[in-house]
């Protein structure tokens, strides 16, 4: 009777433990990945998590726990005519987890797939779904300024392959019209504020950048500024880019 109980306790702990150790791994801050079609921001902390989906239902609070497979939530801050007081959510890691799959218990197949960030640059990269290394500069930088008026190009490489890519496209091949719908958002006493603003990882050679720079269209939009450097906010918020323009 004696080791029955002794192996019951063991046992509890045992899973009390794996319990803990697998909610250490949720801490910190994820975000949904470039290609999924929803932008949602998550913080978890011991025992609250803060919850930003702009888009449905902004943002909110939860406590949570873990149990088995699943995430259970309680409401403790939000709009109650919207949020459900008690949420459960099934999750899984990936093997380095540094990436969180996330669906609700009533969806049998589909799930949210969320990065772990640590700073804002890496939530830029997250979001563009590349990885940059800018070759940074310090001196005589000055700020990119209103990013309505920046058309981005993101310059890179990816499975051995120079990408370049914008906002609107995974590719330049219909660059103009891409320029062209986004000149159109933009006042006509403001379009000479227009400029592309390009974000360069420093692999890349000058002939492929020379090569790229060759299809834009300043009949269009006519200054090019060079992302060199960064200031950060907080992890997701809008970073200041640091560069310099080309003459």
């Amino acid at each position: 009777m004696r080791k029955t109980l002794l192996l019951f306790i063991f046992t509890s702990l045992f899973i009390s433990c794996n319990k803990e150790n697998e909610k250490f791994y949720f801490i910190g801050n994820w975000s949904t990945t470039s290609d999924t079609n929803f932008n949602i921001d998550i913080q978890f902390f011991k025992d609250s998590m803060v919850i930003d989906d702009s888009l449905i239902y902004g943002t909110y609070s939860n406590k949570w726990k873990v149990k088995g497979s699943k995430i259970e939530q309680t409401l403790l801050r939000g709009d109650k005519s919207i949020l459900n007081y008690k949420n459960t959510n099934y999750y899984k890691f990936n093997l380095t987890k540094d990436t969180l799959f996330i669906k609700n218990d009533l969806d049998s197949i589909h799930y949210f797939k969320f990065a772990k960030i640590n700073n804002g640059f890496e939530y830029f990269e997250n979001k563009i779904g590349l990885r940059i290394k800018l070759e940074k500069v310090s001196d005589g930088l000055i700020t990119a300024g209103n990013d309505d008026y920046n058309f981005n190009i993101y310059i890179s490489t990816k499975n051995n392959k120079i990408i370049a890519k914008t906002d609107y496209s995974n590719n330049l091949n219909n660059l103009a019209s891409q320029l062209f719908n986004f000149k159109s958002q933009i006042p006509v006493k403001d379009e000479k504020k227009l400029k592309y603003v390009l974000f360069i990882d420093k692999n890349v050679s000058n002939k492929k950048i020379d090569s790229i720079k060759s299809l834009f269209i300043k009949e269009i939009v006519e200054k090019i500024f060079i992302v060199k450097n960064y200031k950060e906010n907080r992890w997701n918020e809008p970073i200041n880019w640091l560069g310099i323009y080309e003459n």
